[in-house]
């Protein structure tokens, strides 16, 4: 019997002439947190989309605890132990909390829907993220992050053996993302794999005992994330030459006689008080601040 929970092998998908994954190795054991990153257009979406069910290979074989498997369906995977919680929330927003939890799998008995326990189970997954609100309302009433919430409830209620989370608190406030973070570190304790997918550092060294970097499509490598830092996680999803051709450019870029516009002492009442920046070319700067900080 194997000892882990997921394992790809030589995982190939091409999209007319573009390789979206090119012979991808991944393992997970029991109870481990591992974090999969990688620019847009790694490889990442498509891989999570293959070990779910929802496309197939070209080629390469996923084991489940041991045994080759191939989903035909997203279904197939869920009924295998494999589930995501993905950032775009898609759920039905005219059925409510419960009805979207179970969807697919509602309680029966006496051979019609069983609504009390349904609704009861709703409840304790819920009260289980510290989320409190009405499992009769309809989604479309609730907001974005409840609607979040509920789709990881809904990932959470299926005692899936593995769980990946595709940037999960994208629209959850702090204190919701915290709380998703005791959540993973019990499904972790229960012996749960989980595979996320976020492009917040922070999230990732907090969570995660290990990473996974794809790029281009390839696996590069997969480390203990607690001897990594920073600048190690980005050159290997950049790739270590464009990387130092990007910090010439910048260099060049941010010296005062290529600037494009510089804006010295700017003022205005007290919304805007003594401020000044200046851009120079291919930089893209960001201004961030509250609402009403003066940006």
């Amino acid at each position: 019997m194997s000892s882990f929970v997921l394992r790809t092998a030589g995982i190939s998908k091409q999209f007319g002439a573009t390789h979206a994954l090119r012979e991808v190795d991944l393992a997970l054991e029991p109870g481990e947190i591992r974090a999969l990153v990688g620019e847009n257009g790694a490889g990442k979406s498509t891989l999570i989309k293959i070990i779910t069910g929802a496309l197939q290979p070209d080629s390469g074989t996923i084991e489940i605890g041991g045994s080759v498997v191939r989903f035909s369906s997203p279904a197939e995977a869920q009924r295998q132990g494999i589930a995501a919680v993905y950032q775009e929330v898609n759920l039905l927003l005219y059925r409510n909390a419960a009805e979207n939890i179970f969807l697919g799998r509602e309680p029966l008995r006496w051979g019609q829907l069983d609504k009390r326990r349904m609704h009861a189970e709703s409840r304790a997954v819920l009260a289980e993220l510290e989320a409190e609100f009405d499992t009769h309302a309809p989604l479309k009433e609730l907001s974005i992050g409840h609607r979040q919430l509920v789709a990881i409830a809904r990932g959470v209620s299926l005692q899936a053996r593995l769980l990946i989370f595709d940037e999960p608190t994208s629209s959850l406030t702090e204190s919701e993302a915290a709380t998703l973070f005791r959540v993973i570190r019990k499904l972790q304790a229960r012996g749960t794999a989980i595979l996320y997918v976020s492009h917040r550092m922070d999230e990732l060294y907090e969570l995660c005992a290990t990473v996974t970097v794809l790029r281009d499509g390839k696996l590069v490598w997969t480390k203990a994330i607690a001897g990594l830092t920073r600048k190690d996680l980005i050159e290997a999803m950049l790739g270590r030459a464009r990387n130092v051709r990007e910090r010439k450019r910048d260099a060049g870029a941010l010296s005062p006689e290529n600037d494009l516009m510089v804006a010295q002492h700017l003022a205005c009442g007290d919304r805007v008080r003594d401020v000044s920046l200046r851009v120079g070319p291919g930089q893209i700067l960001g201004i961030a601040g509250l609402l009403g900080s003066g940006r």
